[in-house]
């Protein structure tokens, strides 16, 4: 399709520094320096999920009351991700990184001060718009600073740092919980990571490629608007059937905590740390996903993780608690790879003028999803948070075997 997927030639044409090999020394330091910023950005924006307990106790909440907690983060970023990546397509992405990611520790400050549960869901909207700054202008530049042949390579190192952070979070919230009373545990655990992300976007403003500032994009609104369009157009039933995943899988993450306390009878410490099992798994995932793509393809690597993952979530509901680590590691590991192999089809899909733009369109469709979260919780209160979790694991076995149907009849 004319507009979609820019050769070399044409990326190198439009300004681009000469595309970077993964073993070579401006290849490494590129992807680890983006690396290491997206395991710091996750650091602070992950605690919600496993301090979710905490913060329910603090401020009494019913369970739609904590599913909108939730939301109020992943609603905000889902629509702040297509307007910050076209900002960063128009004035470059280094400026857009630093300042969000400085922004970023500065909601987890104010957020660790906030005494009334309003406070608390503004604070989660506005740290959900300043973390929209990382993805789309993150991952493309990493998309165009790299062949082919080594792109899924990369951007799964990349990725894998990022659920690095969602893998250590966990651990984190576990340790505040355990060492402190449950108010002081998750406002301490705030405070004290605040500094992370602060020091990383002044380290991003630094190191920065000087080389990728803004895309040249001057061709007005109806352009942008009929090239993202052509984009979802082209891949539609693999960008809707992994949102659809990504929507039903983030509402049932935020709610496992709870569930596990709740429908398992753990002790919130101890679910906090096994809540970290899928996370450190989807360390694997990524990198192993982006791996199998450069070898054997996108969309087949898609479709394993889409035909795995839902009966891993009905898995999950029937297994006894002791061995509940096994099918969590398992949506873990086929999660990161679905994740992190979407993105590369999308950004690599995508015009190099406008591929912030798109991404950012993505990742908006994809954290909309966020409504899922208070449409489970009210579920969960009508039939018990046990009997939700299962009809989720039901619902997502289904999706699966109709990702593995349309994968076999080629036209996924």
């Amino acid at each position: 399709m004319s507009g979609i997927g820019p050769a070399p030639a044409e990326i190198l044409a439009d300004g681009t520094p000469d595309l970077l090999r993964i073993r070579g020394g401006r290849g490494r330091a590129l992807v680890a320096g983006f690396s290491v910023a997206h395991f710091m950005q996750h650091v602070v924006t992950t605690l919600l999920n496993p301090l979710l307990p905490l913060i329910r106790d603090t401020f009494a909440l019913s369970y739609a009351q904590s599913g909108l907690v939730v939301s109020a983060y992943t609603i905000s970023l889902g629509l702040a991700n297509a307007p910050l990546g076209i900002l960063a397509d128009r004035l470059g992405s280094r400026v857009v990184l630093a300042a969000g990611l400085v922004l970023v520790g500065a909601a987890a400050v104010a957020l660790a001060l906030a005494g009334q549960y309003w406070q608390v869901l503004a604070l989660f909207v506005g740290m959900g718009i300043v973390a929209a700054a990382y993805h789309a202008p993150a991952v493309a530049i990493l998309s165009r600073a790299f062949p082919d042949r080594t792109r899924g390579t990369a951007m799964g190192i990349h990725t894998a740092g990022g659920s690095l952070a969602v893998f250590a979070s966990p651990l984190i919230a576990a340790f505040f919980a355990s060492a402190l009373a449950p108010e002081q545990a998750w406002r301490s655990a705030y405070l004290w990571t605040a500094a992370v992300p602060i020091v990383c976007g002044i380290a991003v403003w630094i190191v920065a490629p000087a080389g990728m500032p803004a895309a040249r994009v001057g061709r007005g609104w109806l352009a942008a608007t009929r090239e993202v369009f052509d984009v979802f157009r082209a891949l539609g039933r693999v960008v809707t059937l992994s949102v659809a995943f990504q929507v039903v899988y983030a509402a049932t993450l935020a709610f496992l905590a709870i569930y596990l306390v709740d429908a398992r009878g753990l002790d919130p410490a101890a679910a906090a740390a096994l809540f970290a099992v899928p996370q450190a798994a989807g360390v694997v995932g990524p990198f192993l996903g982006g791996w199998l793509s450069d070898r054997i393809g996108r969309r087949t690597v898609i479709a394993i993780g889409l035909g795995v993952l839902g009966p891993a979530m009905w898995v999950f509901t029937a297994t006894p608690t002791a061995l509940v680590a096994l099918p969590l590691a398992v949506i873990g590991l086929t999660a990161g790879i679905r994740t992190t192999v979407t993105e590369v089809l999308v950004a690599e899909s995508s015009p190099h003028a406008r591929r912030a733009t798109v991404l950012g369109t993505y990742y908006l469709l994809a954290a909309i999803g966020g409504v899922a979260a208070p449409a489970l919780g009210a579920l969960a209160g009508a039939v018990g948070i046990a009997a939700a979790f299962a009809s989720v694991g039901a619902f997502l076995t289904v999706l699966s075997a109709l990702a593995v149907a349309l994968a076999a009849m080629r036209k996924l």
